[in-house]
């Protein structure tokens, strides 16, 4: 089994990158796509940059040339749920994209024309066993539940209780579900876990700063831990 990994920054990925085994890399479209064994698990990992466009580009790239059999975004996420605290876990069963409105028209907000829906699901086996592997971490409070993706960093409570509102999320970010959305297209299955830097809310620009290191390390923990079973 080929696991395909993706987060948007380099320290979301480069703890990871650093006990890949037998790894070899190739650029693709500015991206590198370094393959190799973490754990004795054969995986792809890349780095695609920050937004939507950036994660759909880099994941369609990773299943066209590389074909793994599944695929998990990583990374660190603005908390909604008010029991999620910084370096906490998000686990999503499903994804949206919470910046995608076609309401003018009469559809729901986060509709997503030719996939017909505003949810996408994410694998309730691969989320079972990431929200397993998050649970053996002492210390780490773990959720399950909607993750929201959007071109947007959400630091203020408007746009925070608007995705609360609109969509039921407990956390929110830019690249799940365009990653999930590309997933979807091509029948591959993927998951999304997230851990909390900030509280999307007015503080959330100095939190990011303070503490996207310690949960970008949380977030890599839990794949390591995914990777020893």
């Amino acid at each position: 089994m080929l696991i395909g990994l993706i987060g948007a920054m380099d320290v979301e990925i480069e703890g990871l990158k650093a006990v890949m085994e037998n790894k070899t890399s190739e650029v693709i479209s500015s991206v590198e796509y370094c393959r190799g064994f973490i754990r004795g698990k054969e995986c792809i990992a890349a780095v695609a940059g920050v937004g939507k466009v950036n994660a759909a580009v880099c994941a369609q790239t990773m299943i066209l040339k590389y074909s793994p059999d599944i695929i998990i975004n990583i990374g660190v996420a603005g908390g909604l749920a008010p029991e999620l605290g910084t370096g906490d876990i998000a686990v999503a069963d499903s994804v949206v994209e919470h910046d995608v409105d076609t309401t003018p028209t009469g559809e729901p907000p986060g509709y997503i024309s030719g996939l017909e829906r505003v949810y996408i699901e994410c694998s309730k086996s691969l989320a079972d066993r990431l929200y397993n592997a998050a649970s053996e971490i002492e210390g780490l409070m773990v959720c399950r539940g909607v993750i929201a993706s959007g071109d947007q960093f959400i630091a203020s409570t408007e746009q925070r209780n608007r995705i609360i509102d609109s969509f039921g999320a407990i956390a929110a970010e830019m690249e799940g579900a365009s990653i999930g959305h590309v997933c979807a297209m091509s029948d591959v299955p993927f998951g999304v876990i997230r851990s909390i830097s900030d509280g999307a809310n007015g503080e959330s620009p100095v939190s990011f700063l303070e503490f996207t290191e310690l949960a970008a390390k949380n977030s890599i923990s839990i794949i390591l831990k995914l990777l020893e079973d």
